[in-house]
């Protein structure tokens, strides 16, 4: 899948949400990785390898574990969630 021209970062409710399933992961002995990564993908986002960094300070004091996470705009001609461009 290629980097769409215009892409959606995860809410920071679906990135809390995604951090509790991370959460629930370690409690389940598979790592935090597995739930966090697992919820985001299961709301539609896939992790962009070559997309330019989505962390809010531009990744000044490291990567956040949901930069690179993207998606299609939603469906419906509504442009919700936290937009980044991608140029």
């Amino acid at each position: 899948m290629g980097i769409p021209v215009y892409a959606v970062a995860p809410t920071t409710k679906e990135i809390l949400d995604a951090i509790w399933a991370g959460y629930r992961s370690v409690d389940n002995l598979d790592g935090f990785a597995v739930g966090f990564e697992g919820h985001l993908a299961g709301l539609g986002y896939s992790r962009q390898n070559d997309a330019p960094c989505t962390c809010p300070d531009s990744g000044w004091h490291g990567h956040m574990p949901e930069c690179g996470w993207l998606r299609d705009w939603p469906s419906g001609g509504s442009k919700t969630g936290e937009s980044r461009p991608v140029p």
